[in-house]
């Protein structure tokens, strides 16, 4: 972690953040979770793949489960905080591998939503390790953090006047938990892979067009973060673009190239780089939720109705970045995203290890939205061809292992952070009732999400419903 030895002006932003993130006099949100806690009744689903055990009890101490057993089986220690879960069941807290965690307001937001754990791709070195120590260290109620810093790319390198290998010693150095690459040469992805696996870290991020995915697995790059990156580099033949396309207009480039890669991608290569991948241990992290969300529902009905806003400030607001959408821009973008989906599905039935991110930040309404879009990614991930078990293992157990954290995080077993979610209705039978959260429990801290959603409503008002 970070050693924080003396206040800054940075951090002391995040300690009022911290202050404000508790709850007011009056509320019953805890701020210290109790030292035993025991679940009992309810059918637990520990996110290693075996079959669900109904009548459990799950004994928490100190933030860790202690033992798990069936009703009756394991004693529950006089003073034990007490959850009935009959009827109920248990999953381990969900894992979001790739956000932006660029606003104070986002903490409740996730936790309200089971997510438990996040990992930043992006944000600026300094602010993203202040606001990981802290939480660490307890002071801000929020998701478990895990952070790469900014991005490793041409401008950041040039911004920094260094060497793609001095910036990631640097990064190295600071203590970050990953190294993200969003531009770069063959020469540079080499140094940035052989500095980071120095210091035991994983190199991944985006390929694009240059060296593309294809040579980018073949150096050694140990991720792909968004499917389309993949799909770019199956592109033979560029759709046609209107006259005046402008490759550096973002509207141009997801409305005409985009949109277009369900007519212009090579199958056959599609499947020669997805063997690639599985051969060389190279995860795939396809972010369905934010191609969806801004492309395919944009300008429509459902996605103006979407209830999550409510917790959006407006001020975030950047909907209209990429201009209004017909029927014809979301019907081409709606066959291109069914060809994500069937690339997800590909590279998993290939072997490939799948990974599950949203891109969320604090940005509305076109795009993943912090702690509801893990939810429809669930869903997304379902309607590509994997089951609810299969899907709950990869937004938990998977991301863990990538993160090398499965020894603590991603399933609920003996030893490991008491993380999870307490479920209304059973997520094996239709993997939307994953929203249908009755508690969280966080570290052993008991969570209302319905408190934390007022909560943040009380710190951060409401917006205004369409």
């Amino acid at each position: 972690m970070l050693s924080l030895k003396k206040s800054s002006p940075l951090l002391f932003g995040f300690l009022v953040a911290a202050v404000l993130s508790l709850p007011a006099r009056g509320q019953t949100l805890p701020v210290e979770p109790p030292s035993l806690v025991a679940v009992v009744g309810g059918t637990l689903i520990d996110g290693t793949g075996r079959s669900p055990v109904p009548d459990t009890t799950l004994l928490i101490e100190d933030g860790r489960i202690r033992q798990i057993g069936r009703r009756g089986e394991v004693p529950i220690p006089v003073g034990a905080q007490v959850i009935q879960a009959d009827g109920k069941y248990l999953i381990p807290g969900l894992i979001d591998v790739h956000v932006h965690y660029n606003a104070p307001f986002l903490h409740r937001l996730y936790l309200a939503h089971g997510v438990t754990t996040v990992r930043d791709v992006g944000t600026s070195l300094e602010r993203i390790l202040t606001l990981r120590e802290e939480i660490a260290r307890g002071n801000i109620l929020a998701p478990r953090l895990f952070a790469t810093g900014g991005s490793i790319n041409t401008r950041s390198l040039r911004a920094a006047g260094v060497s793609a290998r001095e910036m990631t010693e640097r990064l190295a150095k600071a203590g970050v938990d990953g190294i993200k690459v969003t531009g770069y040469n063959e020469e540079e992805l080499k140094d940035i892979l052989e500095v980071a696996h120095a210091h035991g870290l994983l190199v991944f991020g985006h390929t694009r067009l240059d060296p593309g995915a294809l040579r980018a697995i073949e150096i050694g790059i140990d991720g792909i973060e968004h499917v389309t990156d993949v799909l770019e580099d199956c592109v033979e033949e560029n759709p046609p673009f209107p006259p005046d396309f402008d490759w550096s207009n973002r509207d141009h480039f997801f409305r005409h190239y985009y949109s277009q890669l369900h007519s212009a991608v090579n199958r056959d290569k599609l499947d020669e780089i997805i063997q690639l991948m599985v051969q060389n241990d190279v995860y795939l992290d396809p972010t369905l939720v934010n191609y969806n969300r801004g492309f395919v529902q944009r300008n429509t009905a459902k996605l103006a109705a979407d209830p999550a806003f409510r917790y959006m400030p407006e001020e975030y607001d950047r909907s209209n970045r990429y201009g209004e959408y017909g029927s014809g821009d979301r019907e081409q973008w709606t066959k291109t995203f069914a060809l994500m989906q069937e690339a997800t599905y590909k590279f998993f039935k290939a072997g490939g290890f799948l990974l599950m991110g949203t891109d969320s930040q604090a940005a509305a309404p076109d795009g993943a939205l912090p702690g509801s879009s893990m939810h429809e990614e669930l869903e997304f991930f379902v309607g590509a061809g994997l089951t609810p078990m299969e899907v709950l293992q990869t937004a938990t157990f998977n991301n863990a292992k990538v993160m090398n954290q499965d020894k603590d995080l991603g399933t609920l077993e003996t030893g490991k952070y008491a993380d999870l979610i307490i479920l209304d209705a059973n997520p094996l039978e239709n993997i939307s009732n994953t929203q249908k959260i009755h508690l969280v429990i966080k570290d052993g801290l008991v969570l209302d999400p319905q408190a934390l959603l007022r909560e943040h409503i009380r710190q951060y008002g409401e917006r205004g419903m369409p």
